[in-house]
């Protein structure tokens, strides 16, 4: 089995969020791939939830290089041409769910592993929910598996663009819940939730511009939801406004997502927000954090044998621009392994993951596969 078979066995594999097997089609794969094919590393399974197990390879060495990947997908979307668990091979491409995000990664990293044969210093994790609630990766940071190892080394193989990673932007997302007294429209300034949320909004994204990184740019502010009005009847699932134009609105829901730079904190933002809006007068203030994950940043000095590694493939490093791309939950790891240079890198194909009809290109895979087995080389001096 090649590196395009496996891959496209691996799409043939649900694991997405059916509220059933979730991945455990892929996981339980995952273990007799590897009791077989790499018997010299160890498996452990990690139970994350029913169904939904991280699978930590490792051999009898001391942990100098660990290399991480999701195994879950999204839910597949109503767009797909084709059936999305049955991979199709069109014009040097492979179409299936997963393909590029990131099971193709996965693939190559197997087949080099396979390639290279026994190795000393090496630890794998394979790990469930990257795609929604970071419980996998939530779930291994916080055991003693995971402290009973200290790589020098940690690698994402979650990415796309056969692009190098050296940092990323940490996430930051609150709930926030505004009350407070209505009143007539005739002096808007009297009362209501709206205003003050705009003006704390305003203030807050011009705070940002001070928190500019080099390497990752100016934070960024995103509210992903927003709901308000005049609060007639108060439901768990949606609330019940009134229609009136004459009567401020006095409820008010907001989800607040924040892309930060290594200067900004969970912390320091909901304190800016807090104290903003309960400078108002007759407002009542609820801020329920979600997430508060700090991003890294590796200097790329550090990295020479990852990239001579890539270049020795590509004849090139492309880099990835960390300010404009998504939070990786590798940087879970940094505050885990505060000594280890970290860095990520894909074979994905760009503009395809969460997306119907995604694919990845079968030069990429065969591309990675000699990447991944050449940085693991380096980097354990194999």
């Amino acid at each position: 089995m090649n590196v395009i078979e496996l891959t496209k066995k691996l799409i043939s594999l649900p694991s997405y969020d059916d509220g059933n097997l979730y991945e455990k089609p892929m996981s339980d794969f995952l273990v007799s791939y590897v009791q077989t094919r790499l018997p010299w590393l160890k498996v452990t399974q990690q139970e994350v939830a029913p169904n939904r197990f991280n699978v930590f390879l490792q051999d009898e060495g001391q942990t100098r290089l660990l290399i991480v990947d999701q195994i879950d997908t999204v839910v597949p979307d109503a767009g797909w041409t084709t059936n999305p668990l049955e991979a199709i091979e069109r014009e040097g491409k492979i179409f299936g769910l997963g393909a590029s995000d990131s099971k193709g990664n996965v693939a190559a990293l197997l087949k080099a592993l396979e390639e290279i044969g026994l190795t000393n210093g090496l630890a794998v994790l394979f790990y469930v929910d990257e795609e929604y609630f970071f419980k996998g990766m939530n779930q291994f940071v916080g055991s003693s598996l995971a402290h009973s190892i200290d790589p020098s080394w940690i690698l994402s193989v979650d990415g796309n663009g056969s692009s190098l990673g050296t940092g990323c932007r940490g996430l930051v997302e609150f709930d926030l819940e505004l009350r407070s007294a209505s009143g007539h429209s005739a002096n808007p300034q009297t009362s209501g939730v709206l205003r003050p949320f705009l003006k704390t909004l305003g203030s807050f994204e011009e705070r940002l511009t001070s928190y500019k990184d080099d390497q990752q740019g100016i934070p960024t502010c995103n509210v992903a939801r927003l709901q308000s009005g005049l609060l007639q009847r108060e439901d768990a699932v949606r609330p019940d406004f009134g229609e009136q134009g004459n009567r401020i609105p006095n409820f008010l829901q907001a989800k607040i997502e924040v892309r930060t730079t290594p200067s900004l904190s969970g912390k320091e933002i909901e304190l800016f927000w807090r104290s903003s809006l309960e400078g108002s007068i007759g407002l009542d203030v609820s801020i329920a954090p979600v997430f508060d994950y700090a991003g890294f940043s590796t200097p790329r000095s550090e990295l020479m044998k990852v990239e001579q590694a890539i270049a020795s493939v590509l004849g090139r490093v492309d880099s990835l621009d960390a300010s404009t791309f998504g939070y990786l939950d590798l940087s879970m790891l940094a505050q885990v392994y505060t000594n280890a240079r970290l860095c990520s890198f894909g074979i994905g194909e760009p503009g395809t993951n969460h997306r119907a009809n995604e694919y990845v290109l079968c030069q990429r895979l065969e591309e990675g596969q000699t990447i991944y087995q050449q940085i693991i080389q380096n980097l354990l001096m194999i």
